[in-house]
């Protein structure tokens, strides 16, 4: 089975370095459709926003990037979509708040500019929105943090047992301590 992925894939390439854009372009949606579950798939997607974008369709550009990083966020072509993904997002003037780490950044950039009860809702957010992200564990700590700030001993504990519960294995338990102090 592995050897029909790999013969489509190889084949979707190939048309696409000789310039057949649109046979690749079928070639790369029947890879999903036949074998979404397949270790190429990520790459499939990751190229059909490519051809997408390479003809101005902006959109399915970024429908793609949406499919990839939804279906495939582990993967390289996520991690690298992820950004083009963003990149496209900004020239559009759309706000990207729907990815789980532009969420965090957002909630980080608050807090630094003093804007505490937002960064508070937008770590909220991102804990409601996405909660399997590799960023839930850090937005519990900045809660805790803003709780200590605010003198809320209590919250900031509560925030760091939550994080030693769901999260001991996380950069986010080893920091945590500081918010029981």
């Amino acid at each position: 089975m592995y050897e029909d992925e790999k013969k489509l894939m190889d084949q979707a390439i190939a048309a696409y370095r000789k310039g057949k854009v649109d046979e690749s372009e079928k070639m790369f949606k029947d890879f999903i459709k036949q074998f979404p579950k397949s270790d190429l798939a990520d790459n499939a997607c990751y190229n059909l926003a490519k051809i997408a974008n390479g003809r101005g369709d902006v959109m399915s550009a970024l429908s793609w990037y949406e499919y990839l990083l939804a279906n495939y966020p582990d993967t390289d072509a996520a991690y690298f979509g992820k950004d083009e993904y963003i990149e496209l997002s900004h020239e559009m003037g759309k706000k990207v708040a729907e990815i789980s780490d532009e969420c965090y950044y957002n909630g980080c950039d608050l807090l630094k500019k003093g804007k505490i009860a937002e960064a508070e809702a937008e770590f909220n957010r991102l804990i409601r929105e996405y909660p399997d992200c590799e960023y839930v564990d850090n937005a519990y700590y900045q809660l805790g943090v803003i709780c200590k700030r605010r003198g809320d001993k209590e919250g900031a504990k509560k925030y760091a047992e939550i994080i030693l519960k769901y999260y001991a294995d996380t950069d986010a338990a080893l920091q945590c301590y500081t918010l029981m102090e």
